[in-house]
């Protein structure tokens, strides 16, 4: 099993690196003896900045030069890192090979840190808060203090809990020296916070000022909540601030919040929409323009900025010339196209001249046209990799996969299996189902290998030659499902899988397994199933329930029917004045109604979706970050 660099690194897949530390890690003067040699320094660098191969066979060679009490506690480190370097085998059986004097009491310590590294090696989280459930001695040196913390946050990460997670490291900040390990502390915490919604963040905030942790709270709360609005901006930081005096926070958080200015988040005078008004996509065009329309016109426009709309149809051999008639016309900023096909006629052009949103992607590989291009869209793939990525976080290595027959299913699963096996997880099954069935029980049987059960009964059978009583036992190593589906197709797996005892196997899938329509009756059959959707659809779920409300009344009929794409238009329109926000401060996010908004190194804007449980038929919130 492969284990990256750090889990606090890993939330959204949005988190910063470790912490650095400074170089001089000499004993504190309240240290016991024999707390951190020099010859250990380099290792503990090491350790401490998450390079564990390096801290490893560091710590390795210093064993050779050690004796007593110092030798077992550079052991001890060296299992940790062997640990947390994908050497697991090596690190336990290191670790069986000594043991540690009763009166060595930075060696007991140092015995507890080694063990919850392997049980977060192992993607053990519970056991790792119940090993490090107390404190470290009094008097322990610092950098171990600070790794107590990490390990604590690691493991309220695997579990979901955003906010332990954060207070984690807020109590870890005390233990840190140089301004770069507490400035990257610092990012950690901001970038946890900001993977919640402001309600999230409103309703948990629970200790008044001048609580630290609660500071951090509203602080992303005000940044989320005026993004768009610099200047209301800078007046509730200043309220903030009188509130908090003595707030640790770094001032490059909070100049680069203060030093955001009007004409950053201005939206341009003249917008094109470029989208398939007529032949095959002509319903996706129109719930995108919908939404987008919606959206403008909330905004409450000035006279003078307009949106001009393009129908480009099916031919999208020539969207160039549409495009280049759009800018002719005065476009200032231009979103489209939708169809995938169409991005790649764009893609051919040697620059954009203004900056351009694409309702696509074609992937991580394409180039930003000199930075003009921005990519997003609801890929179905894009979904299957947050699959991967999210039940990761919950723990899990192996995994059984069961997708439809089709370009879709084989799609879904590419992008999901190089996402789950990048990060070292493993798929002992895959099974495909003819999704124009209703009855799933061979390729399911197959998945659970009650196939196999059944084979060797018979087998049996013969040999004896008698009947033989049989009670069908379905394979116990998958952790869990993804299943690739639609609601009508996974309303008769889900029950079909609880036939053939797998209704303790938890079962992973996309938002394609909900229509989007709150039916208890019919969804029943789905309880159990946990997947990722989007605020829009998800009640209950959002900052902007407002929106929602002001707009139900006008909603087209095909944004009623396409909820989702409905909601990517209003997107489309509200991200536009975030997009330089986004890109100036790489940890920044934007609650969009599609999920939480972020814009990476390519200038894809990548979607963190809300995660739910079918409970009674209805999509429940698996966490209180989610809210």
């Amino acid at each position: 099993m492969k284990l990256k660099i750090t889990l606090v690194a890993f939330i959204t897949l949005w988190l910063m690196g470790c912490t650095t530390v400074e170089r001089a890690l000499a004993p504190e003067p309240s240290s016991p003896p024999g707390s951190v040699a020099a010859p250990r320094e380099d290792a503990e660098i090491f350790m401490q900045q998450g390079e564990f191969a390096k801290a490893a066979d560091t710590f390795l060679q210093t064993i050779q030069t050690t004796s007593n009490n110092e030798k077992i506690h550079a052991q001890l480190r060296a299992v940790a890192a062997l640990a947390r370097s994908e050497r697991l085998p090596q690190a336990k059986q290191l670790f069986s090979s000594f043991k540690v004097s009763e009166t060595d009491y930075l060696g007991q310590e140092l015995l507890r840190l080694t063990q919850a590294h392997i049980a977060l090696a192992e993607r053990h989280p519970a056991q790792v808060q119940q090993i490090l459930m107390n404190k470290l001695r009094d008097g322990m040196p610092s950098i171990y203090i600070a790794e107590y913390y990490t390990l604590r946050a690691d493991a309220s990460n695997l579990l979901g809990n955003r906010i332990d997670a954060a207070r984690e490291l807020v109590a870890r900040e005390n233990y840190l020296h140089g301004s770069e390990a507490i400035k990257s502390n610092q990012q950690q915490i901001w970038s946890i916070l900001t993977t919640m919604s402001e309600r999230a963040l409103q309703q948990l905030r629970t200790a008044p000022p001048p609580d630290v942790l609660s500071g951090w709270m509203e602080l992303v709360s005000i940044a989320k909540v005026y993004q768009l609005s610099p200047v209301r901006l800078k007046e509730q930081l200043a309220l903030w601030r009188s509130k908090y005096p003595h707030h640790p926070i770094g001032e490059d958080i909070l100049n680069g919040l203060m030093q955001r200015k009007p004409e950053d988040v201005a939206l341009p005078d003249h917008i094109a929409l470029l989208l398939p008004l007529s032949g095959k996509y002509a319903r996706a065009g129109e719930a995108v323009r919908d939404g987008f329309l919606a959206a403008f016109y909330t905004h409450r426009p000035t006279a003078k900025q307009t949106v001009r709309i393009y129908d480009t149809g099916d031919e999208v051999n020539k969207f160039k010339d549409i495009y280049h008639s759009a800018v002719s016309d005065g476009a200032q900023f231009i979103v489209g196209p939708l169809q995938k096909e169409a991005l790649q006629q764009l893609l051919q052009l040697d620059e954009l001249p203004v900056p351009t949103l694409s309702l696509n992607s074609l992937g991580d590989e394409e180039p930003s046209l000199r930075g003009n291009l921005f990519q997003f869209g609801l890929s179905p793939e894009e979904e299957a990799r947050q699959v991967a990525e999210r039940t990761w976080l919950d723990g899990y290595v192996n995994a059984a996969v069961l997708i439809p027959s089709g370009p879709w299913g084989e799609r879904m699963l590419q992008s999901y299996k190089e996402r789950w096996t990048a990060m070292g997880g493993k798929i002992l099954e895959v099974q495909t189902y003819d999704p124009a069935k209703t009855d799933y029980s061979s390729p399911i049987q197959a998945l659970l290998n009650i196939d196999e059960s059944h084979k060797r009964s018979r087998r049996l059978a013969a040999t004896i030659k008698r009947e033989v009583k049989f009670i069908p036992r379905r394979r116990m190593d998958i952790d869990y499902i993804f299943l690739a589906a639609y609601p009508v197709q996974g309303r008769q797996i889900q029950p079909q899988l609880n036939f053939y005892n797998a209704a303790d196997v938890p079962v992973y899938s996309t938002s394609h397994i909900y229509t989007g329509t709150l039916n208890q009756e019919r969804d029943r059959d789905m309880d159990g199933i946990i997947f990722g959707d989007m605020p829009w659809v998800l009640s209950g779920s959002t900052l902007h329930r407002d929106l929602r409300l002001e707009l139900e009344p006008n909603i087209s009929e095909v944004g009623n029917s396409l909820q989702r794409v409905y909601a990517l238009g209003i997107d489309a329109f509200n991200v536009i004045g975030a997009l330089n926000t986004l890109r100036n401060y790489p940890y920044e996010r934007f609650d969009g109604e599609t999920g939480s908004l972020s814009l990476d190194n390519n200038l894809h804007i990548r979607r963190q979706l809300t995660w739910v449980k079918f409970r009674a038929g209805r999509p429940t919130l698996l966490e209180q970050g989610n809210l």
